[in-house]
């Protein structure tokens, strides 16, 4: 456990590894002071922005696997930064919507622009987050030869002012990347979840995190993006239900012990 995350491990058996990037409404009262919202914009934003409830979908999992994967939790808001873009140079910096974010979601204006302490909140949280996750991925390849890297998050019925309209927003979107999502990892995340009915590849997301040291460079690593639409779950943007939390870590149990054993075969 750190500042920025929890790392819960895993049997050592486990190539698997749960990342659940954006569960946390946590935000620093230093930071928050730096953000350009009264208190109930910035809780309508957190409410549109956290992927709620995806870190007891994580652990509802546990009970029902047959080897526990690790899981990585990031104990922050992405308000705070999001540890899935690039530090640099990232796409959605055009938006507002990088490393450190300038806009909401919304598109209004989040923090000031240029925002003068970006350089010290990517130091001070993004890459000690980073770094940390990357040595989970080491840990596990370390000790299996293989990491699977399954990306945990959820999304909204409607589109944030910054999302495409027109996109579909089926209940469940699997999120691959070109060199390290293979076939196979797709047809788990499928049968894992077929009972949501109706999924969708990279839309209305699209991509997968893999750490930047292994990204494009090392086949050992894989990863799938699972994105949940939080009506499957949620009653409300806050409560969850608790039978579907429970269905849901069933069907990632499912997943977990379908790319364990595939791994293994291997």
């Amino acid at each position: 456990m750190s500042n920025n995350l929890t790392v819960i491990p895993g049997d050592e058996g486990s190539p698997v590894i749960i990342h659940v990037p954006h569960s946390s409404q946590l935000i620093p009262p230093a930071i928050r002071a730096d953000l350009i919202l009264t208190d109930e914009e910035l809780a309508d934003e957190l409410n549109e922005a956290t992927d709620t409830a995806t870190d007891q979908i994580a652990l509802t999992a546990l009970a029902h696997v047959r080897a526990r994967p690790t899981i990585v939790i990031n104990d922050h808001s992405r308000l705070v930064i999001d540890p899935e873009r690039f530090p640099d140079g990232d796409p959605a910096e055009a938006f507002g919507r990088g490393a450190v974010y300038t806009r909401a979601c919304s598109g209004v204006q989040l923090r000031a622009e240029p925002y003068p302490r970006r350089a010290e909140l990517i130091e001070a949280y993004f890459r000690p987050y980073s770094d940390a996750v990357t040595d989970a991925v080491e840990n596990r390849l370390n000790a299996c030869e293989r990491a699977i890297v399954i990306d945990l998050h959820s999304y909204p019925e409607k589109p944030s002012g910054f999302e495409d309209a027109a996109a579909p927003r089926p209940p469940l979107c699997i999120g691959t990347d070109p060199q390290h999502t293979p076939p196979w990892l797709i047809d788990a995340a499928r049968g894992a979840f077929s009972s949501l009915g109706e999924i969708s590849e990279n839309t209305p997301y699209c991509g997968t995190y893999v750490p930047l040291r292994y990204l494009g460079t090392d086949d050992r690593v894989s990863s799938v993006m699972i994105e949940l639409r939080r009506d499957t779950y949620l009653t409300d943007p806050r409560t969850s239900n608790t039978g579907s939390i429970a269905q849901l870590g069933r069907n990632l149990a499912t997943l977990i012990d379908a790319v364990s054993d595939r791994a293994a075969d291997v």
